[in-house]
């Protein structure tokens, strides 16, 4: 990639939640703090807002599309959301007839292989999952804790495993949610379980397992067995988010991750990371991530005061970077501009002798 950061039109919406739809990646939508779906038809170019707000204006707390890309569903504060026309209409999975309580949704994960498979983490209740695509549902794992905060959801295709990050720590299910394992054994005490992410789901290497924290990210090569915290300067940050860049078909498969000081990059499997271009302001946090625009050639990172794209469409060459040139530009011209004027002054007399 080349360019700088650039600020999209999707600006003072409070961003949470981002997916591209796979079929059609320059077709973008996100989900605010207010329950508003927004959709960009032109790869992040120009945002337009989607339908009625959700709930209320409930918060959307993620955002994705099934496995056919045909059926949007929205985790949102007060419910769980599906769409078949691509957001301008939703329906409420929630109510006896699904067998769905209505409560705080915050995750979203898919079976690739039984594409009909649905499972969803909420604020208070644990997993829920679904076998034909949301109709009706069941709840899972019983011997997870009780009001158990399921904070993000991961399927491993490759092994076949359900992961989760929870306010009681890092599980991963090996039977489809029915039964738990707790892997935070090698973990520290006091530590804040925010995002897991198997490496495969990306390409990866097979028992990769990155984790985002409250003190940086640690890394598992043994499928969570035991894990390994990142390298300086990562141990003291906040990680909210990890992509997995699917793009790269190669033994070491770059990561993002979004920090409290704004997004990473790293290309040697989560030992040492870098800012990935110019252009990010100061001190923003990076929320939540997604590849989409023309090839999925564009990575879109959701902040405090707009949805971020990198590489920008201006090249580079946005307001904050054309401003300093055009003051030189005013500067040098209001210079000439008085040294012409004071030698035509010093010229006067002479013609008048």
């Amino acid at each position: 990639m080349g360019g700088d950061w650039q600020a999209s039109s999707l600006q003072k919406s409070e961003v949470r939640a981002l997916a591209a739809q796979p079929d059609d990646p320059n077709q973008l939508y996100a989900g605010d703090q207010q329950g508003q779906i927004w959709n960009s038809s032109d790869g992040g170019s120009h945002w337009q807002a989607r339908g009625a707000k959700l709930a209320s204006g409930s918060a959307i707390q993620s955002l994705a599309f099934d496995v056919a890309g045909k059926n949007l569903y929205a985790a949102t504060a007060q419910g769980l959301f599906s769409s078949s026309d691509y957001g301008r209409n939703w329906q409420n999975l929630t109510g006896q007839a699904t067998s769905l309580p209505q409560t705080s949704y915050t995750a979203l994960a898919f079976d690739d292989v039984r594409s009909q498979h649905i499972f969803v983490g909420t604020a208070t209740q644990g997993v829920y999952v679904s076998g034909d695509n949301g109709k009706t549902w069941k709840r899972v794992g019983s011997d997870l804790p009780p009001s158990i905060q399921i904070k993000q959801l991961a399927y491993d295709l490759t092994s076949r495993q359900l992961w989760a990050a929870t306010s009681a720590g890092v599980y991963r299910s090996d039977n489809q949610g029915e039964s738990w394992i707790n892997l935070t054994s090698s973990l520290p005490g006091d530590l804040q379980t925010n995002v897991v992410m198997p490496a495969p789901v990306g390409g990866g290497k097979p028992g990769l397992i990155y984790l985002g924290t409250n003190k940086g990210t640690f890394q598992s090569v043994d499928n969570g067995a035991h894990w390994e915290q990142g390298r300086s300067p990562i141990p003291g940050l906040q990680i909210s988010s990890i992509l997995v860049d699917f793009r790269q078909q190669q033994t070491s498969v770059p990561i993002y991750i979004g920090t409290n000081i704004g997004p990473l990059r790293s290309d040697d499997e989560g030992q040492t990371w870098r800012s990935i271009a110019s252009g990010w302001p100061k001190g923003l946090p990076a929320y939540t991530m997604a590849l989409g625009g023309k090839e999925y050639a564009t990575l879109f990172v959701a902040s405090r005061d707009a949805v971020y794209q990198y590489p920008g469409t201006n090249g580079g060459f946005g307001v904050d970077r054309l401003l300093p040139i055009l003051s030189a530009v005013v500067l040098f011209g209001l210079l000439y501009w008085f040294l012409q004027r004071k030698q035509k002054r010093r010229g006067a007399p002479d013609k008048e002798r």
